[in-house]
Parts: C-alpha cells; structure tokens; sequence
C-alpha cells in the first residue's frame, strides 16, 4: 500500500492483499425480536481451548449484533464445500429479515442457545456472548462454547481472493496437495 495516496485505492490493495489468506466461511446466526438473522463470515477463528472460546467479526451497524447484544447468545454454522448458495444468500444485504431470511435453507434451534444452526453445514458452534469490542467498522464479537458438534463428514467451504472456492478446487489448480 506504500505509495498509493487515495483511501479508496488503498482499502482495494489491502482487500486484495488479505485475501490471498484462505478462510473458512460461517454463517452466524441469532434470535432478534422480530425472528432469527443470519450472515455469511469468515472472520472466525477459536480462540481459547480452556475455557472454550471463540470471535467473529460483524459490522458494527448490523441487525444480527444489535440481536447478540439483546440476547446474549449466538450461534456460528461452519459452511459445507456444497452450501456456495448459502453463503451468497447469508452475505446479501438485500435477504429479508426474520423467518423470510431463512426460507429454503434447512436450519433448526441449536440446544444450548435456541440460536438458528444450518443442519447441512459441517459443523456448529453455540455460544454466551462475552463482549463485542469496537475494532474499525467492526466489532470483535467473543463467545464462550457452551455447545459444538460435527454435522456431515464433507470438505469445508473456502474463501481465497475474493471468491469461495472448494478443496478440489484448489487441489487442481494446484494449490492444495
């Protein structure tokens, strides 16, 4: 980025530059008042084994933040190489909201936090939100596992470049061994 003067131009080369960083890609869900929301991240990461810990990263002016901040609980489906329309859908701002948001895609209530769990992705996460910290325009949203479990034994869904893309993928473009 040394070099280019323009704020635009300068978020473009860091997005560019981060994203030669493959990441898994998640939905995290939660109830809100008016129904459950939902949206696509790949900032997620565990953080602690003892105790269980983990973050995501929302937006701090998003429906599903005001919602854990409400609630206090949350839930992170990790996405299956199959579930690409999942993601996409869980990623667009113009998805409506509550129970509309969630048509066609099959979910139920995680037990420990009644938050949504997509049942095809490849694994789940319940959690009691512990804080959310304001970093930029987001916020690091930290949760103690109080539930986590494996739902289908099928290859995760990636993210690299700016585009989701799936172990075969990588594997032929040879990337991946």
């Amino acid at each position: 980025m040394t070099g280019i003067s323009n704020a635009h131009d300068q978020e473009r080369a860091f997005r560019s530059v981060a994203g030669r960083f493959a990441t898994g890609v998640a939905v995290a869900t939660a109830l809100g008042p008016d129904g459950p929301l939902g949206m696509t991240v790949n900032s997620f990461t565990t953080v602690s084994l003892s105790p269980r810990m983990l973050l995501v990263c929302l937006r701090r002016d998003c429906r599903l933040l005001d919602a854990v901040r409400g609630s206090g609980r949350f839930a992170v489906t990790v996405l299956a190489d199959d579930q690409r329309e999942d993601a996409a859908w869980f990623a667009s701002r113009g998805r409506p909201t509550g129970a509309e948001g969630f048509a066609g895609v099959a979910y139920d209530a995680e037990a420990e936090t009644g938050c949504p769990r997509l049942t095809d992705g490849v694994a789940y996460f319940g959690c009691e939100a512990v804080s959310a910290e304001p970093a930029g325009d987001h916020a690091v949203l930290m949760g103690t596992v109080r539930a986590a479990g494996l739902l289908r034994s099928t290859p995760p869904l990636l993210f690299l470049d700016g585009h989701y893309a799936q172990v075969a993928d990588l594997r032929e473009a040879g990337v991946a061994r």
